[in-house]
Order: structure tokens, then C-alpha cells, then sequence
């Protein structure tokens, strides 16, 4: 069938108004000659119609069907802008066409329908991974695969369709067809501070992070866009789509359902998405969708890894799987691997009493890892000592770092208390780490878990925080120096009231001196703070602790003023 009898059926149906737009979506002319008696010839007919119009016609011809979708230019738009048809007709936008008449229509609305996908996808993005967002890496190509996969996974029949583009001979050819729409797209959502191109990848810009993160009431709007659009795709649309639809099911059936069991569809991989998306590590760049094992880890990452005989001892409590990974392979390497697995029934149960009313904690394994990627990314780039995380697999849900060699901090207050020797230098080194928290809360990020045995003073007086998974950009500040000031008291013996007073005091100092605010040290008084840490610090130290901070205050003022 010629293009001419092709337009001359669209004329003929389309009447009594004129098209605006008409093309050929999937299959081309040009196939024809294939041999395929069932083919089927897709188009999709815009009319210039002043009333909603959604209708499907099919005309048979010589080697198949003609399958012609006709929809007012209203309606059109109106779904390639919001889904208004839950994206029925955008995914006609998708998939490589063939312009009849109109082709400046057609990609202008294209580009359009794959700049909201591409914003989309990018807040999707930011919603699950809002810290780790900031360091993602994405290839141009995950947004096409993306887009299918969503589709896919919505109406997982219309999966034939796809997998029939991407695959055959002419998979590179539609694959850049597609692209196009897409990089156009991308070029635009640039241009608008949606993302910015970096080496070949595209990052989302600090600004539309802080935009998502601002939006109120988001999963519920987002559950009434999908209510909406799969009422108006059912209501109004599956009724004429039928035929087709069933058509798609048939192919899907046939390709894609085991034999042995129709009680379960298997939805075909069309691709992992996040194989595409990125995140930067010491050993390199590493896809969201890489699955490396501890075993994997010791046998390829690490260069010349082969030969090396290694040991894992279990190291930290009950919540958090931490282990010590040894190398030896003439010298020694020593490597802390963490597994972020989901908290859960009595073993968090404990934690959230304790806390309850005061302090939230981040439960999932995967909001554990992604802040602790993402804060210690963004605590060595402003210059802070974090150790180096050396390899990541999001799949297994560990992080491989840098073994931190040095003393905790809980220890160097357990020396100044027990002897009265270098006293003063070690009250130093606590005012000191006052100052680098002072200097991390004015990044606008709080630690979410700053005990002492979680900052390690290393031999050549460096401060490192580690153990950053409770960390975020804002959070709860005062809670920092509360748990700081108030755990640092479960290390003082009970008689030494004094030496509570001391570290406190030098704490608030460093505190000051470093920028950091006093209404932050002042609100730690507050009952709301104290009563969480009566369970491991005694009452009168608690309440040393409390009056220092009032009386360190007091005596800055006085000074100032």
C-alpha cells in the first residue's frame, strides 16, 4: 500500500474534517514487501475536530490491516501535555514513525511528550534517591528505556510492540530515532535548569532537587493523576481500543506467557533502566543496577586483587552489619564493608522508643546507603575527613570505605577523665571537633548520629566523622550537639562532674568559634533532648551537662555585651 492510498483511506474516514497531522507508528512502508500476510499498519490521525473525538477504525488491505486512530487535535495535545488519556497516544511519540503530512506538527509534539517524560522521570528520580540524587550520573539512554519500561509495565502487552523495535536489523537505526526526540528534549529541560550535561552523562541541578524536595502533598497528587488517567483510559477509551488492544494481547500471549502456566506473565526485560545511571566511587563509576558481592569485591575490583588471601571479622552492634575485610597479599589492606539491610520488629524496636517524640531514624536499608554515599560525597568535596568510599553496590545493598586508622573520640574523653597527663591538648582536640561540626552544620547538614564513636581522631590530629547513614542535608541540628554533649557523658565516671563540665564546655566553644549558632546549643537544654539519653548517662551528669551550656552561654554574652 503507497502512501497515496494510504492518505486517501485517512481522507475518507476522517471525514467531514480535515487532518491535521497523520503518520505511521511501528511498522513502515517500506516492510511490505516482507512476506508478513498479518502485518499490521498502525496510523494515528489527528483531526481539526471541535468536539472530543476517539475513534478506531480498521480497513483491510492486500498483506493486512489498515489500523487507523483518529483523535481531535484537542485531545491530542491535551495528552501529550498531561497524560490526559493515561499517555495512550503518547506512546505513539515513542516509538519510531513515519510522518504523512505535517512533520513539523508531529516532532514539535514529540519533543514536547518526551520533555515531560524526561521531567518526570527526573523528579521520579529525585523522590527515591532525595539524597544520593545530587551524584547521579545519567546516560541519555535511560530516558528512552524508562519510558518504555513504565509503559510496559502499566500495559505489559504493548511490550511486543517495543521489543519488536529493539530488536532485528534496524535496532541501532530506530534506537537513534527515538533518541532524537530525546536529546532534543534534553537540550530544552537544560535550558530550563532541569538538569546540565557533565562528560557525556546529565546531572540533576541542585535546583530542581530543592524544588521536588519543596513540593507538599506529592504522593497524593501523584496517586490522583494515576486515578485520573486510568479512569478516562477506561472509561472513554478502552471501549474503542478493544479490538486492538486484544490484538496486542494475542502477540503478548504468544511471545511472553510460559505454556506450562497461564496464571503467570512473565513481563520481558526490555532493558534495566538503571544500568544507565551512575555514581562515582574511588574505583570508578559504578550503574545502580552492578550487583557486587563482598566475594565479587575481593576477586575483581580491587586492581591486582588476584592472589590476595582475605579475612572478615563482624565489627559494630546489633542493627548495623559491619565488617572489617582484610587483604594480605605480601602487605595489608584493610577495608570496612557495610550491609544495609531493613530495620525491623524487636531489633528496632528499642531505638524507636528511645527516641520516640524526638528523633526520627531512617529504617530502610536504602535510604541508609544512599545517605551514606551521598553525605560523605558532599563532605569531601567542601574539604571535610570522611573515609573514602572505595565501591558500591546498591543491588547488595553494601558500601566498601576506606578504613579510618585512629582513636574515637569516646576513647580520647575515657583518657582525659582517667589520667590528668596531655589534659590540655586533648581538651584542644575536643574543641577542635566543636568547630568541624559547627562548620558541617553550616553546609545546612546535620550527622543524624554524632556520639563520640563515630568521629575518629587519627595520629596526625585529623578529625574524621564516619558512620554517616542517619546523616541529611537540613535535619535536626540540635540533635547533633545533644547527642554529643549528653553521650559524651556516659564516658565520664560518676563522681567526675567536673570533667562532664569540662568537655561540654570546650565542645561549645569549638562550637562557636566555628560559626555555629547558640540558639542550637541552648535548645539541647530542652527536656525534649535530655530525657532520650537518661537511659545511658546518670541524672546529676545530665544535669551538669544541661547547666553548662546555660552558664557557657551566659559568660559568651557577658564578654560580647
Amino acid at each position: 500500500m503507497t502512501k497515496k492510498e494510504i492518505m486517501e483511506i485517512c481522507s475518507e474516514e476522517a471525514a467531514p474534517y480535515s487532518i491535521v497531522s497523520a503518520s505511521i507508528h511501528g511498522s513502515r512502508l517500506r516492510e511490505e514487501d516482507s512476506g508478513d500476510k498479518d502485518r499490521r499498519l498502525n496510523v494515528l490521525l489527528v483531526v481539526d475536530s471541535p468536539k472530543l473525538t476517539l475513534q478506531y477504525k480498521t480497513v483491510p488491505f492486500k498483506n493486512g490491516t489498515l489500523s487507523i486512530l483518529i483523535v481531535d487535535r484537542k485531545t491530542f495535545e491535551k495528552d501529550v501535555a498531561n497524560d490526559w488519556l493515561g499517555g495512550l497516544l503518547v506512546e505513539n511519540m515513542l516509538i519510531p514513525y513515519e510522518p504523512l503530512v505535517n512533520k513539523g506538527f508531529l516532532w514539535q509534539q514529540e519533543v514536547k511528550a518526551k520533555k515531560r517524560l524526561v521531567t518526570e522521570m527526573v523528579d521520579n528520580l529525585v523522590l527515591e534517591y532525595p539524597e544520593m540524587s545530587y551524584e547521579l550520573l545519567i546516560k541519555p539512554e535511560y530516558f528512552m528505556f524508562e519510558a518504555m519500561a513504565r509503559k510496559a509495565s502499566l500495559y505489559p502487552p504493548i511490550t511486543y510492540r517495543f521489543m519488536k523495535i529493539l530488536e532485528g536489523p534496524r535496532k541501532e537505526e530506530n534506537q537513534k530515532t527515538m533518541m532524537k526526540g530525546f536529546e532534543t528534549a534534553l537540550r530544552s529541560a537544560c535550558e530550563d535548569g532541569i538538569v546540565a550535561p557533565f562528560d557525556g552523562y546529565f546531572k540533576i541541578t541542585q535546583k530542581r532537587i530543592a524544588a521536588v524536595k519543596r513540593r507538599k502533598l506529592r504522593v497524593l497528587n501523584l496517586l490522583k493523576a494515576v486515578r485520573t488517567s486510568m479512569l478516562r483510559h477506561t472509561v472513554e477509551v478502552f471501549p474503542k481500543m478493544m479490538r486492538s488492544m486484544i490484538e496486542d494481547y494475542m502477540l503478548y500471549i504468544g511471545n511472553f506467557v510460559d505454556p506450562q502456566s497461564f496464571t503467570e506473565i512473565h513481563l520481558f526485560e526490555l532493558e534495566d533502566t538503571k544500568k544507565h545511571i551512575f555514581i562515582p566511587t574511588a574505583l570508578g563509576l559504578v550503574s545502580l543496577s552492578e550487583k557486587v558481592t563482598i566475594e565479587d569485591f575481593v576477586k575483581t575490583a580491587l586492581p591486582g586483587s588476584r592472589g590476595f588471601t582475605a579475612s572478615m571479622k563482624r565489627l559494630g552492634g546489633v542493627l548495623n552489619a559491619v565488617y572489617a575485610l582484610q587483604l594480605r597479599n605480601g602487605g595489608e589492606q584493610k577495608i570496612i564493608v557495610k550491609a544495609f539491610k531493613n530495620w525491623y520488629g524487636w531489633k528496632w524496636f528499642p531505638l524507636a522508643l528511645w527516641t520516640v517524640g524526638t528523633r526520627g531514624f531512617a529504617v530502610l536499608g536504602k535510604s541508609r546507603l544512599e545517605r551514606e554515599y551521598a553525605i560523605n560525597r558532599l563532605l569531601s568535596t567542601k574539604g571535610f575527613n570522611v573515609p573514602k568510599i572505595i565501591h558500591v553496590s546498591a543491588k547488595e545493598g553494601l558500601i566498601f570505605q576506606e578504613y579510618v586508622e585512629g582513636e574515637t573520640l569516646s576513647n580520647t574523653i575515657r583518657r582525659m577523665c582517667s589520667s590528668e597527663e596531655d589534659r590540655i591538648n586533648l581538651t584542644a582536640t575536643i574543641r577542635r571537633v566543636g568547630k568541624e561540626i559547627a562548620k558541617v552544620h553550616a553546609l545546612d547538614v546535620s550527622l543524624g548520629d554524632c556520639k563520640p564513636e563515630n568521629i575518629i581522631v587519627t595520629s596526625d590530629g585529623r578529625i574524621f566523622f564516619v558512620d554517616l547513614e542517619q546523616a541529611e542535608r537540613g535535619g535536626d541540628k540540635v540533635w547533633d550537639l545533644a547527642e554529643l554533649f549528653y553521650y559524651s557523658g556516659h564516658y565520664v565516671p560518676l563522681s567526675s562532674v567536673e570533667m562532664a563540665q569540662t568537655v561540654t564546655k570546650a565542645y561549645i566553644e569549638g562550637y562557636l568559634k566555628g560559626g555555629g549558632k547558640p540558639e542550637n546549643v541552648e535548645k539541647t537544654r530542652s527536656p525534649r533532648y535530655i530525657k532520650v539519653f537518661s537511659f545511658f548517662t546518670p541524672p546529676h551528669i545530665l544535669y551538669a551537662i544541661s547547666m553548662t551550656c546555660g552558664e557557657t552561654l551566659k559568660g559568651i554574652k557577658q564578654r560580647i555585651g
